[in-house]
């Protein structure tokens, strides 16, 4: 079961197959890719995506280590 074409152009708000795997690779979000070169993303790759990590900016305190 993967996610239909109208929802992954909804989650990578791109048409074209190609565009949709970029979106998908800046998102950190696995698929495959089909053999048309469509991307199928499996609804499971979307639960257990972990949340980017923030830059929480420099840390002062390691200058003086």
């Amino acid at each position: 079961m993967f996610l239909t074409p109208d929802e992954l152009e909804r989650l990578t708000g791109r048409r074209r197959f190609s565009a949709q795997r970029r979106a998908l690779d800046l998102l950190r979000i696995p698929y495959v890719r089909a053999a048309t070169g469509e991307p199928l993303v499996r609804p499971e790759a979307l639960d257990d995506r972990q949340p980017a990590a923030r830059n929480r900016g420099p840390r002062w305190e390691r200058l003086n280590a």
